[in-house]
């Protein structure tokens, strides 16, 4: 699961960088309002507010959440649309099921269930002393992780748990040693979020758009594609960071028992954690309420069972988020235990297994910035605006058929990506391709759902993903290092997305 920004926002902005920042928006704002475009009245108005609103996600003047609030306040104020309609998509039912999935991920957090997950994972016995294993062994659980919690969250769990493991006892030092093992496990972190709906912001992004646009898109649906093109990518990931940065043992040709890169064993530290809790327990059935919910409705649409009409209308994803939560909030999270002070006392008052003032420090600005994004979106369907940039993006380029617009589009936002959110990415190209689409006349599902997939693949600067952000603050990675096996990862993730469309979507009948 994805953070708000590629890294977030700053804290702190100079009065030289705000003041030129803000003016260039409203400066945009004013060319686009009075530039003649062949449009209606509220598309001209919305182009305006668009292109103020594109310049502060890309320059984070504001943070990007603060920016995705002012979106319906300015459509309002343009003319563009009333309060209701502009406000309304600031609480979709998609939106719902990020909240429900985060508040999840809070309490594994807090109980320690996703440390326990994860150290159960790597202590797997035939890993042995396989460096290429155990390189591996990260890379998986930093996908199955991020599939259902955030990027930055997993790599921050999983880093120390492989540092550990490594330990410091190569003479080679620990630069080229363990620059490989933590660059793979933080891009297996980046990619893990492609798996599931709720795995990156992007993904429900497109999904609404393509709701919007008449498609309906299942949760199993994103599964179906979205998991594969995954596990596509990280098979693809390991063989490229094996040949450019290998594990010692295989670099220099010894024995794979080499104590480099497996000093240790996991064993200790899954002991170290203890026997279950029941704020464990409670969050893991919570957990998995939520993923049956989720996947059940359309595996039941897929054998044409009777219950499927049930499901779809009664339990919906958001709805089936907020009752998963509902267990957290309603479990204490241990047995209540009496007073010692008197026994009249009675007994002592037991926290829940998620407290609220504990579930209320889920990231907001990711739900803002969702919201604020759909309204921005729905708007540019309505007005006809996303029809005119689609007109105008095909007048551009030539592009004239499904297969070029969907290769075009990846490789346009992993390289757009590297500097700006990918969920702001998502906001302002989902509308525009689907807009693309329609004027040509072909599926906008492989184009969009392409252009999700890869505003999650940027590898190359520290700055472009959390996951980035933390390894090289380990010091073991230098930039010019990521910036060259990032670039090559790009490229290779780039082509793995594009391959998994067009085999994909046909079978699926998408395309």
């Amino acid at each position: 699961m994805s953070n708000v920004g590629n890294t977030g926002p700053s804290e702190t902005i100079g009065w030289g960088r705000l003041a030129a920042g803000l003016s260039g928006a409203a400066l945009l704002f004013a060319l686009m309002w009075l530039l003649p475009v062949p449009v209606s009245d509220p598309a001209h108005h919305l182009l305006a507010v668009f292109v103020a609103v594109v310049f502060l996600w890309v320059t984070e003047v504001l943070p990007v959440g603060a920016t995705a609030l002012m979106i319906a306040p300015l459509m309002i104020l343009s003319g563009v649309t009333d309060a209701k309609s502009a406000f309304e998509p600031y609480a979709h039912p998609l939106l719902y099921l990020f909240v429900g999935g985060f508040m999840i991920a809070r309490a594994m957090a807090r109980h320690g269930l996703d440390r326990r997950i994860a150290l159960s994972l790597v202590s797997i016995p035939w890993l042995g002393s396989s460096p290429a294993r155990v390189r591996m062994a990260f890379m998986a659980t930093g996908l199955l992780l991020s599939m259902w919690i955030s990027n930055v969250a997993t790599t921050a769990i999983l880093v120390p748990i492989l540092l550990g493991l490594i330990g410091d006892e190569t003479s080679e030092g620990p630069g080229p040693v363990l620059s490989g093992g933590v660059l793979s496990l933080a891009y297996a972190c980046s990619v893990g979020g492609l798996g599931t709906p709720v795995g990156s912001p992007p993904n429900l992004i497109a999904m609404t758009a393509l709701q919007e646009s008449g498609f309906e898109f299942t949760f199993l649906d994103w599964v179906k594609i979205g998991l594969p093109t995954s596990i596509l990518m990280i098979g693809m990931m390991y063989l490229v960071l094996q040949w450019m940065s290998p594990p010692p043992a295989i670099r220099a040709g010894v024995s794979q028992s080499s104590k480099h890169l497996t000093h240790g064993t996991a064993e200790p530290q899954v002991k170290g954690v203890g026997p279950w809790s029941r704020g464990e327990r409670v969050t893991a059935v919570s957990f998995g309420l939520a993923v049956v919910g989720w996947i059940a409705p359309g595996i039941l649409v897929a054998l044409e069972a009777p219950a499927a009409q049930w499901f779809e209308q009664y339990l919906p994803p958001a709805a089936v988020a907020m009752f998963a939560v509902a267990v957290l909030f309603a479990v204490p999270a241990h047995r209540p235990t009496k007073s010692l002070a008197s026994s009249s006392a009675g007994k002592l008052p037991v926290p829940r297994v998620l407290p609220w003032s504990d579930a209320a420090r889920i990231d907001w600005g990711v739900v803002v910035l969702f919201g604020g994004g759909m309204a921005l979106g729905k708007q540019m369907f309505e007005t006809g605006l996303a029809a005119y940039l689609g007109e105008g993006f095909v007048e551009l380029t030539g592009v004239r058929d499904l297969w070029p617009l969907t290769f075009a589009v990846i490789f346009f936002t992993i390289f757009f990506t590297e500097t700006c959110s990918n969920t702001a990415t998502s906001n302002m190209l989902a509308p525009i391709v689907v807009g693309v689409a329609t004027t040509l006349g072909v599926s906008p599902i492989p184009p969009v759902i392409g252009m999700a997939l890869a505003a999650s693949c940027a590898f190359m600067l520290p700055i472009a993903t959390g996951p980035n952000a933390i390894v090289f603050g380990t010091g073991l990675v230098d930039s010019r290092q990521m910036m060259r096996i990032g670039l090559v990862l790009n490229l290779v993730c780039g082509v793995a997305i594009f391959i998994a469309m067009r085999l994909l979507s046909p079978l699926y009948g998408w395309a």
